[in-house]
């Protein structure tokens, strides 16, 4: 799975994307790449504990370079079954595996980024890792339950992030109830983490996941219209030119 490695350790099975040359900014390729990647756990009989981490960046946010390139090319709709229907499911992914999924943060995670590790039952935030909204810069929305996650941590809390984008790093996810500090490093805690919940019997550790993701996770029917939302603003004109100003702004 280029640009994906899945490595054991012990129990846990780490997930690393390495589109470094990108900051492991996501498109509908490298969704499915992380989709198959995240479905070959959940097939191993031996995993307990799956980490999700980023060589560099965790992951800098979606591919705006390709978004903008679909969006040109593309009807609204086709851009919401080529876009969403690869994104959402890789998201969707980490919510129905019977396992305990640990975001490690070394790096920045952004938009996209952002949401993935939201999207993990637990997050560690290294010295060098940091959050950040970023959606609303490119006029788009978080369109794989970021904006959820955010309001069950701290209701509100979205129109502070989506006015100022700050850069949340570990102490502030802390105290902003989305994640904790990882030391030395958030894959070493995340790894230290993993290693201990492999001790509670897989049965007894569904059973959690279960009924923690029921509260935590929006229905179906969210996502739906999320991705209704999203494909009409990347289909816009307006996404086409906010896109290329920030692409420009990025570049070096």
């Amino acid at each position: 799975m280029s640009g994906v490695d899945v490595r054991a350790d012990g129990a846990t099975r780490v997930v690393t994307l390495r589109w470094q040359e990108k900051k492991n900014s996501l498109g509908p390729q490298e969704a499915r790449a992380i989709t198959a990647a995240i479905d070959s756990v959940r097939a191993d009989p031996d995993a307990r504990a799956l980490v999700l981490t980023g060589e560099g960046a965790f992951c800098s946010g979606g591919d705006l370079r390709t978004f903008a390139e679909l969006s040109a090319a593309l009807t609204v709709d086709e851009v919401r079954t080529r876009v969403y229907g690869d994104i959402q499911p890789m998201v969707l992914r980490l919510r129905d595996i019977p396992i305990p999924t640990i975001a490690a943060v070394d790096g920045p995670a952004v938009g996209l980024g952002m949401d993935l590790a939201l999207a993990c039952d637990m997050r560690f935030i290294g010295p060098a890792g940091w959050l950040q909204q970023g959606w609303g810069r490119a006029g788009l929305i978080a369109a794989t339950a970021g904006s959820w996650f955010v309001e069950q941590a701290r209701p509100g809390l979205l129109w502070d992030l989506l006015a100022d984008q700050p850069r949340l790093d570990g102490a502030a996810c802390e105290r902003l109830r989305l994640g904790q500090p990882g030391e030395p490093d958030a894959l070493s805690a995340a790894l230290a983490r993993g290693q201990a919940l492999a001790k509670v019997p897989s049965d007894t550790m569904a059973a959690y996941l279960d009924l923690n993701r029921r509260q935590r996770w929006p229905e179906p029917d969210y996502f739906d219209r999320c991705s209704a939302y999203q494909a009409g603003f990347i289909g816009s004109e307006r996404f086409r030119v906010l896109a290329g100003s920030l692409l420009s702004g990025s570049k070096g």
